[in-house]
């Protein structure tokens, strides 16, 4: 960005394209006590059909959805559907997406149903064998399905879930998908099943089988398409439907064309108890607005992202800085959306249960236009925003920096409110105002929505605290004692030397669906300790008490705490749930921290951030001299073999300079930088205050500096130290 004073005002973040924002959130793996196969393992023995399981009918069953009749009651045969994305959602659970190495699959969920016809107490035939194929009318684009796997089921009616993924031509099947009217999804399997009549042709009624008897019966199969009617599923998904847009999203986006094109209009902004969310294009993702905007954190600088740049307005780009220039300051404040975590975990609870999904990720987004409202904060106070007009400025919502050329005498009163000499920093407010979609009438007038903008340099975005999953090694399962699951670990620290008080914790484990990556299920977990402080990089590490043995295990022993280093605090996060999870199942963890308190001295901070600034490029010259060294004459006698003095001269925390006089050379000169912090204490290059101190040089060796004393003005006198 350009230092003109004619450069923009503000611009937004240079952040990643498409759906990418503001989480408030950290996200891990779980590491090697994820056992990948293992959740398929599961779903998969659940389903398959297990001797007492299989149904003892009097007919075989022929398609879908066909009810016959058991010995021990009703059965009936699932019809395949494609399900939507979520309970309200009506985007068909049809993904296409690409990895890290650019590869393109082609995922969908089946739903194995229960169909209407079938009694409240029948069965369902188990099935096996299950394949599918993506038929076309080209047969060149068919897609064979190379894995089908079970997910755990979303609710009551539906029987199974499958999981289907195919490597594919991103292209060529977002064609087939978007205008093949003949595509459809073919599900075949095979339904398991034992055949008895126990009535004869001639009307005899025979006894009752023993279950040894059932169990010596032959098992039958009949292969058979499980789509409605025997036949397959309709996967003819064109964007003139505007529910299936957001199955393109990725592919218009990554291809080139407009990401608008996967957008729902007619997903609008929603209202619940807890606040406003949207659903987006993405799976399991919901767009939800800030809680507020805060400066940023920089761990680098150790400062909140505050920037100052001194200009001249009115002097020629190469004319030299002089000590009676009108300066103006240029400040910058990078702001970023902060999330309150235990308003968003309220939020999330209220889109779950609508929406039947374990766990919604939030993000920032979904919103029709975001303008930042100055609401008149800097004027008639000699700032001025660069590029605006009536007080507003398009913005990105995600980050933004604000910048404001500010005269000497304004900037004077906005540094009082961020670092006051007294009392407790108000800081700067504004709004971010965001116009949202609730109608998807394009008529209909857009509703507003105003997020605080808090300036303030104790209180900046505590997103900055850093999470690691630590990876220990779980137990042998079959020493696990009954009701008793291994903890995770998780270690957090401050990458700067700021410190933070934490009072809460927000976590929970996730059982993801590997092949979108989607949470099919989750458990709430609490974290030992609850409530933490972080110091610096050299503070003493955190852990908390070992766990104790589970109650009537007394003699099983928890696995112990994994170390952890200096400034790092160790979370050890145990399920709070009823009926734990299989933690071996869990992929990755959800962590959120309440109530985070920046330990950051304001006036502290801002002297920082001017010693950052640009220089100005003005110099002082400071003249020193020692009347007694050009006199030795006067020197006491016993100081009389002093033959020299070291005198430091230092500004604010920068590194001292070093002037040494003689009896030969007892007036020198030195060049100190007046800095920006001087300009703002109206102090002037002819007039400079700075810090200086000496120690005698003798014949019978160096002494010792004498302490720091602080002085105003261009002429030094000094003397030996006595």
């Amino acid at each position: 960005m350009s230092d003109e004073t004619e450069a923009p005002h503000l611009e937004t973040l240079d952040l990643d394209p498409g759906l990418a924002g503001a989480t408030g959130q950290t996200l891990t793996a779980t590491g090697d006590t994820f056992e990948p196969g293992l959740l398929n393992d599961l779903m998969a023995r659940r389903a398959e059909p297990e001797a007492d399981r299989i149904p003892l009918v009097s007919t075989a069953p022929q398609e879908p959805g066909e009810v016959v009749s058991g010995v021990h009651g009703d059965c009936f045969v699932p019809v395949a559907t494609l399900p939507a994305r979520s309970k309200r959602s009506r985007t068909p659970a049809v993904f296409l997406e690409a990895d890290e190495g650019g590869r393109w699959s082609l995922l969908v969920w089946i739903d194995l149903v229960r169909p209407d016809t079938a009694p409240a107490e029948a069965r369902p035939v188990p099935l096996s064998d299950l394949t599918a194929v993506l038929t076309t009318t080209d047969e060149q684009a068919t897609v064979a399905f190379t894995s089908v796997t079970d997910l755990p089921v979303p609710g009551p009616g539906v029987v199974r879930r499958l999981a289907l993924a195919a490597e594919v031509d991103a292209a060529a099947t977002a064609d087939v998908l978007q205008y093949d009217m003949n595509a459809a999804i073919v599900v075949n399997g095979t339904a398991s099943y034992r055949v008895w009549e126990n009535e004869t042709l001639s009307g005899e009624i025979l006894p009752e089988l023993s279950p040894e008897e059932e169990a010596g019966l032959e098992v039958s199969g009949s292969s058979m398409l499980l789509g409605p009617g025997g036949g397959g599923i309709a996967a003819y998904l064109p964007t003139s439907d505007k529910p299936n847009r957001p199955i393109y999203y990725h592919w218009n986006f990554k291809s080139g064309a407009g990401a608008d094109q996967g957008l729902d209009p007619d997903n609008v902004w929603m209202d619940s108890p807890a606040g406003l969310w949207q659903m987006s294009p993405m799976p399991n993702q919901y767009f939800v607005l800030p809680s507020e905007y805060r400066l940023a954190f920089d761990p680098e600088r150790g400062t909140p992202a505050m920037s100052v740049l001194l200009v001249r307005p009115n002097a020629a780009p190469d004319a030299a800085a002089g000590p009676d220039q009108a300066w103006k300051v240029r400040v910058r404040f990078k702001m970023v959306p902060w999330l309150d975590p235990e308003s968003m975990e309220r939020l999330r609870a209220a889109i779950a249960d609508v929406e039947g999904t374990a766990y919604p990720q939030l993000v920032l987004g979904g919103y029709a236009s975001a303008t930042f409202d100055e609401s008149s904060w800097l004027q008639d106070l000699g700032g001025r925003t660069l590029g605006t007009e009536a007080g507003n400025t398009t913005i990105d919502a995600r980050g933004f920096e604000l910048v404001q050329d500010c005269s000497m005498e304004y900037y004077t009163l906005l540094a009082r409110l961020l670092a006051p000499a007294t009392g407790a920093a108000t800081g700067v407010e504004g709004r971010v105002v965001m116009m949202l979609r609730k109608s998807p009438d394009d008529e209909t007038a857009k509703v507003q929505r105003d997020v605080p903008v808090r300036i303030r340099l104790d209180r900046p975005d505590d997103g900055f605290l850093t999470t690691e999953q630590i990876t220990a090694p779980f137990p042998d399962a079959a020493t696990w004692p009954a009701g008793w699951t291994p903890p995770f670990y998780a270690k957090v620290r401050s990458p700067s030397t700021v410190r933070a008080d934490v009072s809460g914790v927000v976590a929970a484990l996730l059982v993801n669906d590997p092949l979108t990556g989607v949470p099919v299920d989750r458990a709430r977990v609490a974290a030992t300790p609850a409530a933490f402080s972080l110091g610096g990089p050299d503070a003493a590490p955190v852990q908390p008490a070992a766990e104790a043995a589970p109650a009537g295990a007394p003699g099983f022993r928890p696995p112990a705490n994994p170390p952890v280093g200096n400034g790092e605090v160790l979370l050890r996060l145990t399920q709070a749930e009823a009926e734990p999870i299989d933690p071996r199942t869990v992929s990755s963890l959800a962590l959120d921290y309440t109530g985070v308190t920046v330990k950051i001295d304001p006036a502290v901070m801002l002297e920082r951030v001017h010693e950052l600034g640009t220089s100005t490029g003005l110099m002082s010259r400071v003249n020193v001299s020692s009347y007694q060294l050009k006199h030795p004459e006067t020197l006491p006698p016993e100081l009389a073999d002093v033959f020299g003095i070291d005198v430091e001269i230092r500004r604010g925390s920068a590194e001292a300079v070093t002037v040494s006089l003689t009896r030969d050379a007892p007036e020198a000169t030195s060049d100190i930088p007046f800095g920006f912090s001087d300009l703002v204490a109206d102090l002037h290059p002819d007039q400079p205050k700075f810090e200086y101190r000496r120690r005698n040089v003798a014949t019978k060796g160096t002494g010792s500096f004498s302490p720091w004393e602080s002085v105003v003005g261009r002429n030094l006198l000094v003397t030996p130290v006595a």
